[in-house]
């Protein structure tokens, strides 16, 4: 950059990052996506009242297995409200819940620039360093659909934000309302080193926590929602996941988050440490658990944007520091910036928006059959088909869908159906290849029902590239 911003008011520099990458963000959402949740999550606020107590299943949906309280709570609130004004239809459709994402992730940019301000870099620094997050592939792909994560980490940044500034109240209201969009949030508290590690900071991070800890425990007794219920899934271990697979799965992540730009990532980090090892020891300690989680194993953490996102935005500080300090022209940025746009369009957008509209189909040939069947299959897989074709029938799921991934003989008995639709999705062509490595815990090959059910019969009623759907009907 060859224009100074030093003298430009911070506050007109946020208003400005926030106002582009809104713009840029929200002119991006689908209405089709491959994510379960999202469309879960945009049926589940539009009805008459939000759905407080449990996630998205009661007991009677989930075979035996105990619902998951409602940990996504706030999110469900703020969705609820969002589509209760949207306009022109929309309230049909998963714009609404993408718009709030959109703006989510514009106010991480724009929170990202003012942390980084407050910890004494220059405007001009600040500013590349918020860039440079905005355009990681994970944070830029979850601000572009009605996922939780955004929401969840544009608290977690006006929270640390808060914290700095020492402003006690408010960092509480935001990390309350952070946990409340999601638990894993807490594991975020651990930015407040970035504020340092003196008494002073000890003492705020306590108040801060109990206050927000006592209140959370509040609001989940007086709606009568069982949160001891989230420890289940922390039990599941994925039989296989080595330490080798898990390091090769998180190198993975940073390469293609970074990808042309891992070289700046790879600089930065020592750079980091030559100019200022007390703010490079802050971050790192900042994004320590998020980096320790991928190898706990549990299932639980399926839930990656909760902690990839806050750990990828430790390491776009080291690449935009780089960036900054090294005074790299346009020019020399042009080529790794559209090489990011690239992948990231083909990596996360063109896969997602197919396997939607995939799904979509699937749902929409099956209500041309008039098939009143009930189903069973994979989550993910499985609400995209049934939305489509009950057209956003939130009721239509809880009473007509067994969630149960690869259902086996006993699975099958447990649900007393005469018949089912079992629907199961498709590896794809990358996860494919990667099967066939010699390595534990890829678990990548698809599912075939006539494999683990071997009473009744099961026919294939239709395929195409991303998922399959088979009818099973009982012997006679």
């Amino acid at each position: 950059m060859n224009f100074s911003i030093e003298h430009i008011k911070p506050r007109k520099i946020f208003a400005a990052l926030i106002i582009i990458f809104a713009v840029f963000y929200a002119s991006q959402i689908s209405f089709f996506t491959s994510r379960a949740d999202v469309l879960a999550f945009a049926c589940r606020s539009d009805s008459e009242t939000p759905i407080l107590k449990y996630a998205f299943l009661n007991d009677s949906t989930l075979l035996d297995q105990p619902a998951l309280p409602n940990y996504h709570l706030g999110h469900t609130l703020a969705l609820w409200l969002v589509y209760e004004i949207m306009p022109f239809g929309l309230d049909k459709t998963i714009y609404p819940a993408g718009l709030v994402s959109a703006i989510s992730g514009a106010f991480i940019v724009g929170f990202t620039f003012l942390i980084w301000l407050n910890l004494g870099l220059s405007r001009k620094k600040s500013l590349i360093i918020s860039v440079v997050t905005g355009l990681v592939p994970t944070i830029w792909f979850h601000s572009t659909f009605g996922e939780v994560y955004a929401l969840q980490f544009a608290f977690i940044l006006w929270f640390t934000y808060a914290f700095l500034r020492e402003n006690i109240p408010l960092a509480i209201f935001t990390f309350l309302i952070a946990n409340l969009i999601s638990p894993v949030s807490a594991l975020s508290f651990s930015f407040i080193f970035l504020a340092g590690w003196n008494k002073k900071v000890f003492r705020n991070a306590f108040i801060v926590g109990a206050v927000s800890l006592a209140i959370y425990v509040v609001i989940y007794i007086l709606i009568g929602s069982n949160l001891l219920n989230l420890i289940n899934p922390l039990g599941t271990e994925v039989e296989g996941r080595s330490f080798f697979y898990r390091i090769l799965v998180l190198g993975f992540f940073i390469a293609i988050n970074f990808n042309f730009f891992l070289l700046y990532l790879y600089k930065g980090f020592f750079q980091s440490f030559s100019n200022d090892k007390t703010l490079t020891y802050k971050v790192l300690l900042a994004i320590a658990p998020q980096l320790l989680l991928l190898f706990l194993g549990s299932t639980f953490f399926i839930e990656l944007g909760s902690f990839q996102i806050p750990l990828f935005w430790g390491l776009a500080f080291f690449t935009g520091s780089f960036i900054a300090e090294a005074n790299l022209g346009l020019k020399k940025l042009a080529m790794p910036f559209w090489g990011t746009v690239i992948l990231t369009i083909f990596l996360w957008k063109v896969p997602d928006i197919t396997t939607g509209i995939d799904r979509h189909d699937a749902g929409v040939w099956l209500k041309g059959k008039g098939l009143e069947t009930k189903f069973i299959g994979d989550w993910n897989t499985s609400v995209g088909v049934i939305l489509a074709k009950e057209e956003m029938g939130l009721k239509y799921l809880i009473k007509n869908y067994y969630d149960c991934p690869f259902p086996g003989e006993k699975d099958i008995q447990m649900t007393h159906e005469d018949s089912l639709l079992i629907i199961a999705g498709k590896k794809d062509i990358v996860r494919q290849y990667l099967a066939k490595l010699p390595i534990k815990g890829l678990q990548l090959e698809n599912y075939n029902p006539s494999e683990k059910i071997k009473t009744g019969k099961t026919e294939k009623l239709y395929e195409n590239k991303s998922l399959v759907i088979y009818l099973w009907t009982k012997n006679n």
